[in-house]
């Protein structure tokens, strides 16, 4: 079953609240200048303010991503379940939304991350998967959102082995194609070395820490023989093999890997 994607466009705008932590983080960044003379090198009082006016930015951003993705994935899912005209509408303005998303988001976070730059000031922090929170990972959450979505237009068609679409994938085909859809490769047509490429990108993560858009791995490191992609709520969506078709189940433990794959 597939959704057509329509020309009509859904603009999203910003809260006033995420307005005004842009505009403080741009007057803070902006007064280094005119500072004292150890402005070169921003006080630590300073350089806290920054980061906690930048982490509140990215929390009102990811929570604008995320809802986004999921008001697409519910829409998807309804179609699914009702292919109507209207439900079909209202999933490709739920995708159309979920771009645009991604267009405004990427120059407003690569710019708070050069002006934090600029300023000295690191805000690459751990969290506890491992992952680096910066302005760049969340352009990348956006994106893997949108790869999910792409994977799950493709739900009902065939599997055909080494195929890489349009309207028929292998397991490897349907991943390499949704994270093509956003701009960014994961490593080729073939499962064990997008998992070799996750591994040399230093982009595999505990499973136990799985967002949506992550690489799940089956086999053993090395020697990968299937891959899908993790779509939350403990489903994935995958090509699954000969005679079947493209589906969203849920994620199967047997022979599962304990780390996934993050490309975005």
């Amino acid at each position: 079953m597939r959704i057509r994607t329509a020309a009509r466009r859904t603009a999203l705008v910003l809260t006033g609240a995420a307005t005004a932590a842009a505009v403080a983080v741009g007057c803070v960044v902006a007064a280094a200048p005119h500072s004292a003379p150890d402005a070169a090198a921003p006080s630590a009082a300073r350089q806290t303010a920054v980061e906690q006016l930048v982490q509140a930015r990215l929390a009102v951003l990811e929570g604008q991503a995320d809802r986004a993705g999921r008001t697409a994935q519910l829409a998807d899912e309804a179609v699914l379940e009702h292919d109507t005209t209207a439900n079909r509408a209202a999933a490709d303005r739920a995708e159309r939304a979920l771009a645009t998303l991604a267009a405004q988001q990427t120059p407003e976070l690569d710019g708070l991350l050069g002006r934090l730059t600029a300023l000295g000031v690191h805000v690459g922090a751990p969290t506890a998967d491992g992952a680096v929170v910066t302005t760049a990972a969340l352009v990348g959450r956006t994106k893997a959102l949108r790869a999910v979505s792409f994977a799950r237009k493709q739900i009902g068609d065939p599997y055909v082995f080494a195929a890489a679409g349009p309207h028929r994938y292998d397991c490897s085909g349907l991943t390499m194609r949704s994270y093509q859809a956003v701009h960014v490769g994961i490593g080729g047509h073939s499962a064990t070395a997008q998992w070799r490429t996750a591994k040399r990108h230093h982009r595999l993560v505990s499973y136990a820490h799985r967002k949506p858009g992550d690489l799940i791995f089956y086999g053993r490191p090395g020697a990968v023989y299937h891959v899908a992609i993790y779509v939350g709520h403990n489903r994935m969506i995958e090509a699954p093999y000969p005679g079947k078709r493209v589906r969203e189940v849920p994620v199967r433990s047997f022979q599962r890997l304990s780390q996934v794959g993050r490309p975005a």
